[in-house]
């Protein structure tokens, strides 16, 4: 992925939340205690290794992700929200610019923070970290093939129904390999993402309840 590519994915994304903000909401976001998450989702990378001036490294990705929401809302004024933990699996993993190399991830903590919001959409704050196995080492050299790539960000989940959201997102991204190998060169990065939602509240009268309780204790 070019870095023109991604800022037009920037540009995307920033339009598209624009344009849902204004927009009027049908219906209420499902970010309740005990919905399930299922999301597909694509995205890009720049990154610079140690000691350069220019984006040196390049990687496209896509993968899947599956979580819950762990909490009912909590917190003070714009800070309420709920706690939410995922795991994501990346079969799809491509660096190019200083190298052509393939691989794999698996983050296996994504903590989301979802505020609470009104109308279409709702912000939120995440903190991620998993493994990348590669073909070759990255960078170039005497590296390794095994990475470790912790990252933090946040996003807007656009709702299209009570049950199914765009997901656009923007994190600062690194990749070092933890000292695994002779050298260890980090690259550090913004990684840029979209995705699709699909989320299945089980216990829906109760979930419903509670949701409406805590926009009445909102409204007092």
């Amino acid at each position: 992925m070019t870095r023109s590519s991604l800022q037009v994915m920037t540009a995307a994304m920033i339009v598209t939340v624009l344009l849902s903000c204004l927009s009027a909401g049908q219906g209420s976001p499902t970010l309740l205690k005990g919905t399930a998450d299922t999301e597909i989702w694509a995205g890009g990378v720049v990154a610079q290794h140690d000691g350069t001036t220019s984006f040196n490294t390049e990687i496209l990705m896509a993968g899947a992700r599956f979580g819950r929401i762990l909490t009912a809302p909590h917190g003070p004024g714009w800070l309420r929200g709920t706690l939410q933990w995922n795991f994501d699996l990346i079969p799809l993993f491509i660096v190019t610019n200083l190298q052509t190399a393939y691989g794999a991830e698996f983050d296996p903590i994504v903590g989301r923070w979802n505020f609470r919001h009104r109308g279409q959409t709702a912000p939120y704050l995440e903190l991620a970290g998993g493994v990348v196995l590669s073909t070759s080492n990255i960078p170039p050299g005497q590296t390794s093939h095994f990475n470790v790539v912790p990252k933090i960000g946040f996003g807007w989940q656009i709702f299209t129904t009570p049950q199914r959201s765009i997901d656009l997102a923007l994190h600062a991204w690194h990749l070092s390999n933890a000292w695994t190998a002779q050298r260890n060169p980090s690259a550090n990065g913004i990684q840029l993402t979209i995705g699709y939602h699909w989320f299945r509240l089980k216990n829906r009268p109760s979930a419903n309840l509670a949701h409406h309780t805590d926009h009445a204790k909102i409204h007092q």
